[in-house]
């Protein structure tokens, strides 16, 4: 489940009365979970159809393809923005979701290893830890930069496909700790802004837990 396609599907069935069907499938090893729509197994799975090459996957590709098919322009944004939203969206997913990952990555090793080695595999990692989460705040530096009151969400004057992709990242840094809202007010305003969004609250009730924290089922 990706909760920021979620989102987006739940806005358009909002707004434009698109409507779609969920199917949420298990996670657990055995169990071949997505790869029944998808070979890859990849999650989030946008069927347009019912054969193999009318499956898309890649959020980034899925949110593009409900723009272009079903959003009749509510996502597009100012010309002089258009520029600003195709970076955001590819920021959002090369650089920020990439950074978090890598720190996340490097926190596993003081949760997930058996008690006796937890504290030194923590140990081991931190300098990596802390060289990724360094490097984030020079990200959320240049999002809160982007920002403004005249242009308040990534994609200009009002929010589209780059707010949208920036979700994942965010949610899972200001769960997971590495994001410290007092230092970035403005990254901080749009987040808080994303939580309020309708759309996002009825995304959280249909796809279930989404704890970025124990990733628990």
């Amino acid at each position: 489940m990706s909760l920021r396609v979620l989102c987006a599907l739940e806005e358009l069935n909002e707004l434009k009365g698109l409507q779609y069907r969920l199917k949420i499938y298990p996670r657990k090893r055995g169990d071949p979970g997505t790869k029944e729509v998808h070979p890859l197994g990849k999650s989030p799975v946008f069927c347009i159809g019912p054969k193999p090459e009318e499956a898309l996957t890649e959020a980034r590709l899925v949110l593009q393809y409900l723009s272009d098919t079903y959003s009749q322009g509510i996502w597009e944004p100012d010309a002089e923005d258009k520029a600003r939203d195709v970076f955001l969206q590819e920021f959002a997913n090369a650089s920020l979701l990439t950074k978090v990952d890598f720190t996340l990555i490097m926190d596993m090793p003081g949760i997930v290893y058996p008690f006796g080695i937890r504290h030194l595999a923590g140990l081991l990692t931190m300098p990596f830890r802390n060289h990724f989460r360094n490097d984030l705040q020079l990200y959320f530096q240049y999002m809160e930069d982007a920002l403004s009151e005249e242009k308040p969400w990534f994609t200009g004057r009002r929010h589209g496909l780059a707010d949208f992709n920036m979700i994942f990242g965010m949610d899972m840094a200001a769960q997971r700790g590495y994001f410290d809202g007092s230092k970035y007010p403005k990254v901080q305003s749009w987040l808080d802004r994303i939580y309020e969004l309708p759309a996002y609250q009825r995304a959280l009730k249909k796809g279930g837990i989404y704890n970025l924290v124990t990733f628990g089922t």
